[in-house]
């Protein structure tokens, strides 16, 4: 795994525009570009990318302009160059894809650098890509089910000339060290199966090498695509959720309380429980997001709210531990998490921090929804108690960026996740609508819409799902 800098470069200057009083300040021009960029793409993703057939060619053949527009360049991203990183005063501005795949790696951005420094790091196998999600380079169950994906597609890729047995051998390791990884993100272990079991399809001992890449590689793009959709479909069907059940004051603005990282650092390209504050602020509504700030890692701090400035989204940083109080005090209208897992009963895992807000929001009649795509839905889970939540190194909280905030020899607690009882939401979002309860009903049917995991005999790996927009929420 190497680490290459890049310049954060301004983006293009917007095109000639009629004089107008007042003068349009170019930094907000700026602003507003990156705004439409991103409406426009989560409308091509809603309109000309709702069938998967053809997604995950679509996605290779723009993959380049997609890193274009995040970059601010309008001909070719560039190439790697060495860099002096933006000085604090002088922060990043612009976006760029929270990963790319290219022919032969995987670029992640360094979301450990953020916000003050644009970082990439390139993978060249399934090995680098594990090795990144453990040291948290990118964090987001649904965004870590796609890396995992490419992942793997690259060591199948590294691994054309070795002996059938060997291959299998590599690639299975890998998919273990790739879910070892993230052991609780559900997506990452629904992206493993369905690649092994396109491997599978294919014969696991097949000696053509380039053939089972190229098969692996088409299943990492079609996992991709399919997110890119998904997630567009699931930020409208939770925006016109929110339309049709408008909380708060009318024609107040809408104060949305969220924790945990999910806007498109955690979600791939779009994004889920953010993406859909983002969609009722673009349909109108004036939104106010309080963003807790969620030790260790601080992602509130340094991941949401950079997201939100650069979409230029008001909003607020809370302490974790005050957010309780601004839900009693009815300073909220509504909250919005994503979701690590989903059993099938409606149970879910989330960020530290969610369980005691579904409490006290359910105490004072205030929804608390789920953003969770159905890649978080974890079959083999009857209920919450069958969901994986391992902790994590609980040295994580006896420092802060580098420096040690606790006596020496402090005994520390690092839960990964909260599990949150389905009887506390007021709804999951999903690609496939808002599912209510009972959620065990919703949630299989929901399922059973998804494409199958083994697709023997497609080459391009991308039959099986719903081929028109409609069929697919029916």
């Amino acid at each position: 795994m190497t680490d290459e800098r890049r310049p954060a470069p301004e983006l293009p200057a917007p095109g000639t525009i009629a004089p107008v009083a007042p003068a349009v300040d170019a930094e907000e021009a700026r602003r507003l570009d990156r705004r439409r960029f991103f409406r426009s793409f989560a409308a091509d993703a809603m309109k000309t990318a709702a069938t998967v057939v053809g997604a995950a060619g679509a996605l290779r053949e723009t993959s380049a302009g997609m890193a274009s527009a995040f970059l601010g360049s309008v001909d070719a991203p560039p190439a790697p160059v060495a860099a002096t990183a933006a000085a604090p005063s002088e922060p990043p501005s612009g976006f760029r894809s929270a990963f790319r795949l290219e022919p032969e790696q995987v670029v992640l951005l360094d979301q450990r650098r953020l916000p003050d420094e644009l970082v990439e790091i390139v993978c060249l196998s399934g090995a680098d890509v594990a090795q990144a999600v453990r040291e948290s380079v990118v964090r987001g169950a649904p965004l870590l089910g796609q890396v995992a994906a490419c992942g793997l597609a690259l060591t199948a890729g590294r691994s054309v000339s070795s002996s059938p047995h060997a291959r299998r051998a590599i690639l299975f390791g890998t998919a273990n060290a790739l879910r070892n990884a993230a052991p609780t993100a559900a997506p990452v272990r629904n992206a493993m199966d369905r690649m092994l079991a396109r491997f599978a399809a294919l014969g696991e001992l097949r000696e053509d090498g380039a053939s089972m890449a190229a098969a692996l590689r088409d299943e990492a793009e079609a996992i991709v695509g399919e997110a890119v959709i998904g997630h567009a479909r699931l930020v409208a069907h939770g925006a016109a959720l929110i339309a049709a059940n408008p909380p708060g004051v009318e024609g107040s603005a809408l104060r949305v309380l969220t924790i945990g990282s999910t806007g498109a650092l955690a979600g791939g390209q779009v994004g889920t429980a953010l993406a859909v504050v983002g969609a009722v602020r673009d349909d109108g509504r004036d939104v106010r997001v309080l963003v807790a700030e969620t030790r260790p890692w601080l992602a509130g701090a340094r991941l949401v709210a950079w997201e939100l400035a650069q979409a230029g989204i008001p909003f607020m940083l809370v302490g974790d531990g005050a957010a309780a109080g601004l839900l009693a005090r009815g300073e909220v209208d509504l909250v919005i998490v994503g979701a690590e897992a989903v059993a099938r009963n409606g149970d879910i895992t989330c960020d530290p921090g969610s369980y005691g807000l579904a409490v006290v929001a359910e105490r004072h009649a205030i929804p608390f929804y789920v953003a969770a795509p159905l890649s978080t839905y974890d079959a083999e889970a009857e209920d919450g108690r069958a969901l994986r939540a391992e902790p994590r190194a609980g040295t994580e909280l006896l420092s802060l960026g580098g420096r040690r905030i606790a006596p020496e020899g402090t005994p520390a607690v690092n839960p990964s996740v909260d599990v949150v009882p389905a009887e506390l939401l007021a709804a999951i979002l999903t690609e496939v609508g808002a599912l209510r309860a009972p959620y065990g009903t919703a949630l299989a049917a929901a399922a059973s819409t998804q494409p199958a995991a083994s697709r023997a005999g497609d080459p391009a790996g991308l039959d099986g799902g719903p081929t028109d927009p409609a069929e697919a929420e029916a």
